[in-house]
C-alpha cells in the first residue's frame, strides 16, 4: 500500500514535471520567434524608411520641408533648383507681390487712396489687415507699406478700386499681367491671396513675378524696409507701426539671413507658410520661392536653396569676339523714301564671360542679332549698330553690342533733289512717250481697223450692184430645137 501511494505520487510528480518543462519551452520557442519576427519587421520597416529617405534625397537634396520650391537666376531666369515648380499651390498673401507691382505701374507715390465700405468689410474674417476705416484715406506710399510690410487685405481692396474701379476689374488686370510676365499657371480671384479654390499659382510663376516686379527700385524699396509709420490720418488720429513679416532681414530674429534684400510671407490653413524673397550677393542675384511650407520651416528652407544658389555658380566662357561676322545693308531716309548705301560690316564689341549656375549648358546658348532692318545712315566707324543677344531656354540672359568695322556715308540732299528733279523730269517724258506710243497704236489699230471696215462695204457694195445688174437684164428669146422642131 505504501509502495503504492509512493509510485502515484511519484508518476504524478514526472507528469507534472513534463508538462511545466514542455510549457515552458513552448513559450520560450513562441517568445523567440515572435521577438524574431518583430525584430525582422523593425529590420524592414527601418530599411524601407531608409530606401524612402534616399529616394527622397534623390529627388530633394536640400531635404526642403516644403511641398513646392524653385530658385531661379533673377537676372536670367535660369531654374537652378526645382521641387515640384509647376505644381498648382495657393499662394496666400505673396499675391500681394502683383498688386503691389500693378499699384507702382499705374500710380503715384502721392496719390491719395480713400477706402470704401466694400475694401473695409469684404476681405474675409479672420483676414490680416490694419485697421483702415471707411473713407479713411492715405497716400499710395503709405498703402504699399501697409500691403508688403504689414500684408493688409483692405488696403489692397482700395488699391484695386483705385486702379480700376472695381475689385472685379482689377482681378482681370492681374491675370493679364500674369500671362505677360509669363506666369501660364496661374489664376488670381482677388488682390491680397484670401483663400478660394480658384485662387492659385505654382511655385515657378511666383518667381518669374518676383522677377518681373524687383526690376522697380521702388519696389525693392518697399520690401527691404523693416519698419514704417503711417502718421494720422483724416479719421485716425494715432500713428500706424508697421512691422515687416519678413524675418529673414530682420537682424533681431533668428532666421535673420544677410544677404536677403527682401520678400512677401503668406500663409492661410489651405496653403500652409508661403515664402516669396529675393537674396543679392556680390553680382549674383536669387529669387527663392517656398510654398505649402510649415510654421518657420519655410524660413530654413529658403536659406537652403540661397546657401545651395551661390554655391552653384562658376565663371564660363560663352563667346570671343572673333567669332562674329556679319553685315547689314544701310540706306538713307529721303522725303519718305529709302535710298539705298553700301552695306555696313559688323563687329561684336567685347568676349563675354559670365557667373552661371553650374547647372547651364553653355552649348544650349543661343546668339541672335538684333540688327534693325533696315540700318538708317550715316554710320561711324564704332558706331552701335545693334546687339548679340544670349538666350538661355528662351530667357535673354546676357547682350553686348554690335559695332559698325567701315563708314558709310550719306549723299548730299542737294545732289538728291537734283536727281529726283532728273527723275522727275525723265518720269515725264517717259510718261509723254508712254502716251504718245499709247496714242499712236490705237491710231494705227484704229485706221487699219477703219480700213478694213471700208473695205468690206466696198465689197459688199460691189456684189450688191452686180447682182441688181443681172437681175435687171432683159430675157432672150428660148431657141427652139431644131431636131424635136423637124418631128
Amino acid at each position: 500500500m505504501n509502495l503504492y501511494k509512493y509510485l502515484k505520487s511519484f508518476i504524478c510528480f514526472i507528469l507534472l514535471y513534463t508538462i511545466f518543462i514542455t510549457n515552458t519551452s513552448t513559450f520560450y520557442v513562441f517568445a523567440t520567434e515572435t521577438n524574431q519576427t518583430t525584430t525582422q519587421q523593425q529590420n524592414n520597416t527601418n530599411e524601407q524608411v531608409s530606401e524612402n529617405e534616399e529616394e527622397q534625397l534623390v529627388q530633394d537634396p536640400l531635404g526642403l520641408t516644403a511641398q513646392s520650391a524653385v530658385l531661379i537666376d533673377a537676372k536670367t531666369g535660369i531654374v537652378i533648383y526645382d521641387k515640384n515648380k509647376d505644381e498648382k499651390s495657393y499662394p496666400a498673401s505673396t499675391t500681394k507681390i502683383l498688386t503691389a507691382l500693378l499699384a507702382i505701374e499705374n500710380t503715384k507715390p502721392t496719390d491719395v487712396l480713400t477706402h470704401s465700405h466694400n475694401a473695409v468689410f469684404n476681405i474675409g474674417q479672420g483676414s490680416s489687415h490694419i485697421g483702415m476705416r471707411e473713407n479713411e484715406q492715405i497716400t499710395m506710399e503709405q498703402a504699399l507699406h501697409g500691403v508688403l510690410l504689414a500684408s493688409a487685405n483692405e488696403v489692397c481692396m482700395a488699391i484695386a478700386e483705385h486702379i480700376s474701379g472695381s475689385v472685379e476689374q482689377f482681378v482681370e488686370l492681374m491675370n493679364k499681367r500674369a500671362k505677360d510676365i509669363g506666369a501660364k499657371n496661374t489664376h488670381f480671384t482677388n488682390p491680397h491671396g484670401f483663400h478660394d479654390d480658384n485662387h492659385y499659382t505654382t511655385s515657378y510663376d511666383m518667381a518669374l513675378i518676383m522677377k518681373e516686379a524687383i526690376k522697380n527700385e521702388e519696389f525693392i524699396k518697399y520690401i527691404n524696409t523693416t519698419t514704417y509709420k503711417i502718421p494720422p490720418t483724416n479719421i485716425v488720429n494715432e500713428e500706424r507701426i508697421l512691422n515687416n513679416s519678413n524675418k529673414l532681414i530682420l537682424k533681431t530674429s533668428p532666421y535673420y539671413y544677410e544677404y536677403c534684400v527682401g520678400g512677401k510671407t503668406g500663409f492661410t490653413d489651405q496653403a500652409g507658410n508661403t515664402l516669396v524673397t529675393y537674396a543679392k550677393k556680390d553680382n549674383m542675384e536669387l529669387i527663392a520661392v517656398v510654398m505649402k511650407d510649415e510654421g518657420f520651416q519655410v524660413y530654413e528652407d529658403a536659406k537652403a536653396l540661397f546657401e545651395y544658389g551661390f554655391s552653384s555658380y562658376e565663371q564660363k566662357e560663352i563667346f570671343s569676339k572673333e567669332e562674329y561676322k556679319n553685315r547689314a545693308p544701310v540706306v538713307q531716309k529721303f522725303k519718305e523714301k529709302d535710298i539705298p548705301l553700301d552695306d555696313v560690316y559688323l563687329l561684336a564689341e567685347d568676349d563675354v564671360s559670365l557667373s552661371l549656375p553650374k547647372n547651364v549648358d553653355v552649348t544650349k546658348i543661343e546668339q541672335v542679332s538684333n540688327i534693325p532692318n533696315p540700318v538708317i545712315g550715316p554710320i561711324e566707324i564704332g558706331q552701335k549698330v545693334g546687339t548679340l543677344d544670349f538666350l538661355y531656354e528662351g530667357n535673354k540672359i546676357y547682350s553686348i553690342n554690335l559695332l559698325s568695322e567701315n563708314k558709310v556715308e550719306i549723299i548730299d540732299e542737294a545732289k538728291l533733289e537734283r536727281k529726283e528733279k532728273m527723275n522727275n523730269i525723265f518720269n515725264i517724258v517717259l510718261k509723254i512717250l508712254k502716251y504718245v506710243l499709247i496714242g499712236l497704236v490705237i491710231f494705227i489699230i484704229g485706221f487699219f481697223g477703219l480700213a478694213f471696215i471700208v473695205r468690206n462695204i466696198v465689197r459688199i457694195r460691189r456684189r450688191r450692184r452686180r447682182r441688181n445688174m443681172y437681175n435687171n437684164r432683159p430675157l432672150k428669146p428660148m431657141k427652139k430645137n431644131k431636131r424635136n422642131y423637124r418631128r
